[in-house]
């Protein structure tokens, strides 16, 4: 009596286990299914800052909009990173939002380049890089483009060193909301997002290829939540840039 006891009181610790761990990695108990990885899925790591992490209710990242545009169009990929999205995201038939990523609230490119030393590749190592930085070292540290260039190009390097196939692509970064681009800032803006050109031009080899991503062009303040982070539209833009750049130049 005590062992059938055990064992049901066994079966429900593992049941409510489940249930809370699912709930702690942000996925809600929902009907759907885990993502399914094999040799030929394309790792993906979004890598950046607070625009990469996201903080919805109050602003958003494109990760979401992002993996629902590739599930619908049947491309075969896993998210990658140390970090997992809290809100809750609806599933795309029948799979549960892939949540994984490495976009960190005010990092500046040098705290990008202790993660990636730090965090080498306890998660993988990806096929695919979608880097979003360079925004707080201009606006927050008070970084010149220049210097926020070269740790760009050292982050580059790691990737390249762990990954020497990897596809890295690289945001020409949105602005911020018109009232805080003051002229000085807009200089220095458009000082690093021609640079970012001139970055994947330089650090693209016949192994790894580094794409430049246009996120700055005929953007308005419609699609910001708040002074620098994405409202649901502005994530949905900058989505559908990198959807259009990884239809261009990757093949499924």
């Amino acid at each position: 009596m005590y062992v059938q006891f055990a064992k049901k009181g066994f079966a429900l610790l593992v049941i409510v286990f489940f249930l809370i761990s699912c709930e702690d990695e942000g996925n809600p108990v929902q009907d759907c299914n885990p993502i399914l990885s094999s040799d030929t899925t394309l790792k993906i790591l979004p890598l950046g800052d607070s625009r990469v992490e996201g903080g919805s209710p109050e602003y958003e990242s494109y990760r979401y909009s992002l993996w629902k545009k590739l599930m619908e169009n049947a491309w075969d990929v896993d998210f990658i990173g140390s970090r997992k999205e809290e809100a809750v995201q609806a599933p795309v038939q029948g799979t549960c939002f892939d949540n994984d990523h490495e976009g960190t609230g005010g990092a500046i490119t040098t705290d990008i380049l202790e993660t990636l030393m730090q965090i080498g590749n306890d998660y993988g190592v990806p096929d695919i890089v979608l880097l979003g930085i360079g925004g707080n070292d201009l606006l927050d540290a008070g970084a010149t483009p220049a210097a926020t260039i070269a740790n760009i190009e050292g982050i580059i390097d790691q990737l390249q060193a762990q990954s020497p196939k990897v596809i890295i692509f690289l945001e020409q970064i949105a602005p911020g909301v018109s009232t805080i681009m003051t002229p000085a800032f807009t200089t220095q803006f458009n000082t690093f997002n021609a640079s970012i050109l001139e970055v994947a031009q330089r650090k693209s080899n016949a192994n790894s290829k580094v794409i430049a991503v246009d996120m700055a062009a005929d953007w308005k303040d419609e699609y910001l939540a708040d002074p620098v982070h994405y409202n649901l539209a502005g994530a949905r833009l900058v989505a559908d840039r990198y959807f259009a750049a990884i239809e261009l130049n990757i093949t499924k």
